[in-house]
């Protein structure tokens, strides 16, 4: 793998940056230029934007030969659109992590003794609680840690009662 980034003089259809091989052997970034690299990573320097593309090519491990893990994971990483560097880094982790449980949910289903079910479905367990955890990282970094729910029916029967309004811990309310 080499940490060239080619720039290519058009689109050639293609809407994302992608990992492809050079007649060599070497893998190399396509690109129909760096911001196209900066904005699918959040508006974050190119440099920063090509390594987070660079680790998602990491998680297809040491065959440089084999661009299509690096380039699903770098298509997970890009589909949930961070929107800063953070973002950008945290979609970099939940594309490793789900890479990582979809292989490992992939030996569980081929998996031929109890100890091997029993450390499979241990390692599927987590790193499914670990995506979903990180999922409401990204949500809390997202909406500033505020949670907004919306009632839009409520039926209150004769003789009931009803608080309309904000209601805060303690039972306080405001009008």
């Amino acid at each position: 793998m080499t940490d060239e980034v080619e720039n290519l003089p058009s689109a050639e259809g293609k809407k994302l940056p992608e990992f492809a091989l050079n007649d060599d052997g070497t893998c190399v970034l396509r690109l129909v230029s760096g911001e196209m690299i900066s904005n699918a990573f959040g508006g974050t320097s190119i440099e920063f934007a090509t390594e987070r593309a660079y680790n998602c090519l990491q998680l297809a491990g040491s065959k440089t030969t084999d661009v299509d893990d690096g380039n699903r994971a770098l298509g997970i990483a890009i589909e949930i659109k961070p929107r800063d560097a953070v973002e950008s880094l945290l979609a970099t982790q939940m594309a490793a992590t789900h890479t990582a449980m979809m292989r490992f949910s992939m030996l569980l289903a081929n998996a031929q003794t109890t100890p091997q079910l029993e450390f499979l479905e241990r390692a599927v367990n987590k790193l499914a609680r670990t995506f979903t955890a990180q999922m409401e990282a990204l949500r809390k970094h997202r909406n500033g840690g505020n949670q907004t729910v919306t009632v839009q029916h409520v039926s209150v029967a004769d003789g009931g009662q009803a608080i309309v309004g904000n209601v805060q811990a303690g039972g306080k309310h405001e009008k």
